[in-house]
């Protein structure tokens, strides 16, 4: 006996579709969970799901997981070092914090951190100088979420000490399409209340909010 789908948009099909809405740094990894539970339960009996494409799901949820708790971790630190009081935000004055930013270089690599762009297939570190001039590119590898910059000009030299801008260009196809800041360490030598919300000003003479911050050292 042949059976026929009375349908060709399965619920399956509609998991394998509202997964991807859910799958970002901030979303609940329990929903994304719940939504690949349902497409196990539902898929079409007749196309069951390919197991590379189930691999790549739990991955998914692995990460997204790790990201959760990795921001969770972080706001914890946030919340304790501000403490709700002028004391606790004293706390920051002095430190390192993990931002997109400007860093200062004095001969010393710059670690430089960001987030690979899901569809590259090949990136690209961008290094400015206090003028917005390109002063070193560097191809990096397109998964990388981290790269270390010795200080290096295009043409060898070693770039005088100043403050540098760091950019990653994310490609596929030959095309660029992602451009992001990347995210150093720089000192934290004040901090600002505005509009009854803390902000921290930076050695480079930017200023920035605690929910930028990514690392604190």
């Amino acid at each position: 006996m042949q059976i026929t789908p009375t349908s060709t948009a399965t619920p399956a099909a509609s998991a394998r579709e509202a997964a991807p809405a859910a799958l970002s740094p901030g979303s609940d990894f329990q929903t994304f969970l719940t939504l690949l539970t349902a497409q196990m339960r539902n898929q079409d009996p007749l196309k069951p799901v390919e197991s590379t494409e189930f691999i790549a799901q739990l991955a998914s949820f692995s990460a997204v997981e790790q990201q959760v708790r990795t921001n969770d971790r972080l706001d914890h630190i946030i919340a304790s070092l501000a403490g709700g009081s002028s004391a606790g935000l004293a706390e920051w004055i002095g430190r390192e914090v993990r931002v997109p930013a400007a860093a200062s270089f004095e001969g010393v690599p710059v670690e430089v951190e960001f987030d690979p762009h899901p569809q590259a297939e090949a990136a690209t570190l961008v290094v400015l100088n206090a003028f917005d001039q390109v002063v070193a590119r560097r191809a990096i590898e397109a998964d990388a979420k981290q790269v270390t910059w010795d200080g290096r000009t295009d043409t060898g030299e070693m770039a005088p000490n100043g403050t540098y801008r760091f950019t990653i260009e994310s490609k596929a196809d030959g095309q660029l399409v992602a451009t992001q800041s990347g995210r150093v360490f720089v000192p934290v030598e004040e901090l600002r209340i505005v509009e009854g919300l803390p902000r921290l000003v930076l050695a480079s003479g930017e200023t920035v909010t605690l929910d930028a911050v990514t690392a604190i050292r």
